[in-house]
């Protein structure tokens, strides 16, 4: 099989399975019978899941390239991809070569084809990727793996891992219509990836010592940046429930940011047990300096299981740190952010406002039909001369055409109430359904503006992976 036959038989599978956890007692069952086809690869390396609403991904780029920089052959599955799957595979920073994802696709098939014939059907696009990911970390014998859990949690395909340590970054509305319409609701099913170890896989036919195996279970640690009061209960209360060790973002380690630039940010990590002063990290805006937070707390409770990463590795690995379509300014004043829901959208804009404070900021935006685009919308118009809306035409995991109409977004932005001071910069309003026309009118715009000018794509990582490809 080629590589582009691979890609092409793994997205036949987008929007046939639906994700739907009321549909079953067990909804996990289905991912376990696939590993189970695939010999259990999870069991076969340590692991770290990253879960959350915002900032779970360069969380878990920002710990994979940490124990990279440390010496540790490290494995990384992210989600989505932001222009090609292999980014899904990951080992030490390379993504996996055309060739051996054909290859491991090739060698799925059967399993996936049996699969089929059972009662459980068979697997998911997603659960398809993650499977693929475990089985190439086991077959390439990595130290230890990152994992980025999916919109999900605790019905995650990821959560099939054991891991070391779980972290759970910041939890916020996002995925409404498939995790629950309150914070609250989102929460909790967020917190159903700390859990317990699963000892199945421990037990064989010539298991006797039941006892000692529960005995010696491994406590769980939970590193978490979750804020609002509400969420807080609900983590600390999942953790008392499986004696998870919860370590608390403002209770038991935070940060204090220096200075914030276009070169990245200057802070201070502080903890009970270690402060690291002075740290330079290469990632644009302010919250990432509390993702590196998050990464460095958990890093230093991977020390106690034995892992030996010197406080300099840390500090290269920070320095060195390069996250696509996360704030990244490309040449010609093009600035890339897959902010895709209100928290993060507020978020990124004002950083945006601090690094390029006088610049007229043109956007080109899409977004995904079921994100809550109008918070979005009213953000960018508060900040935004002109905007170019787009659709894009990426696949995503669920839905085979996901882009809400450029039309019905331009729509929405005029019936934003414009009264106020902070929304009156916003002049122009353009609709190109094209993707890559919409990069050259912005492009143009900015090019014949009289005054300092920046090119914004933001809304959809989908959308700055397709412009991205086209820069």
């Amino acid at each position: 099989m080629t590589y582009g036959k691979a890609v092409k038989y793994l997205e036949s599978f987008i929007g046939k399975i639906v994700f739907n956890v009321k549909a079953s007692k067990d909804p996990l069952k289905r991912m376990r019978t696939f590993l189970s086809l695939l010999d259990n690869p999870q069991n076969k390396f340590k692991s770290i899941l990253v879960g959350g609403t915002s900032g779970k991904g360069s969380t878990a780029y920002l710990l994979s390239h940490i124990l990279k920089v440390s010496g540790y052959k490290t494995g990384l599955t992210l989600s989505p991809h932001l222009q090609k799957v292999n980014e899904r595979l990951q080992i030490n920073g390379k993504e996996i070569s055309d060739e051996t994802f054909a290859k491991l696709t090739t060698s799925m098939i059967r399993i996936i084809e049996t699969m089929r014939k059972m009662p459980v059907g068979a697997p998911s696009y997603f659960e398809i990727l993650v499977g693929m990911a475990f089985k190439y970390f086991a077959d390439q014998k990595v130290d230890i793996a990152v994992a980025e859990v999916g919109m999900g949690g605790e019905f995650d395909a990821t959560n099939t891992l054991n891991p070391l340590i779980t972290a759970l970054t910041n939890v916020s509305l996002d995925h409404i219509n498939i995790l629950g319409k309150t914070v609250e609701k989102i929460a909790r099913t967020k917190a159903g990836i700390i859990k317990i170890e699963d000892l199945r896989f421990k037990i064989n036919e010539s298991t006797t010592d039941y006892k000692s195996l529960i005995i010696n279970r491994k406590s769980p640690v939970v590193v978490s940046g979750v804020k609002q009061p509400s969420v807080v209960k609900i983590v600390e209360d999942r953790c008392e429930k499986v004696g998870a060790k919860l370590n608390l973002l403002w209770r038991n380690f935070g940060y204090r940011i220096k200075k914030e630039n276009a070169s990245g940010i200057d802070f201070d990590f502080i903890s009970h047990e270690e402060t690291l002063s002075d740290l330079k990290l290469s990632l644009l805006g302010q919250y990432q300096a509390e993702n590196a937070s998050l990464a460095i707390k958990t890093i230093l409770e991977l020390r106690k299981f034995g892992f030996k990463i010197p406080d300099g590795q840390i500090r290269k690995a920070l320095k060195t740190a390069f996250f696509p379509g996360r704030f990244e300014v490309k040449k010609m004043k093009i600035v890339l952010d897959g902010a895709h829901n209100p928290t993060k959208m507020k978020d990124f804009l004002k950083s945006l406002q601090k690094i390029f404070p006088k610049e007229r900021k043109v956007f080109i935006v899409g977004f995904k039909f079921d994100k809550d685009i109008k918070k979005m919308l009213k953000e960018i118009a508060r900040v935004a001369e002109e905007i170019i809306v787009t659709q894009f035409q990426a696949k995503t995991d669920l839905n085979l055409h996901a882009s809400a109409e450029a039309t019905k977004i331009k729509n929405q932005i005029s019936r934003l109430h414009t009264g106020s001071s902070g929304q009156a910069k916003l002049k122009k309003v353009v609709v190109e359904k094209d993707s890559k026309k919409a990069l050259k009118i912005g492009l143009k715009t900015i090019q014949q503006s009289g005054s300092p000018s920046i090119l914004v794509v933001t809304g959809s990582l989908y959308l700055v992976g397709e412009i991205r490809n086209q820069i």
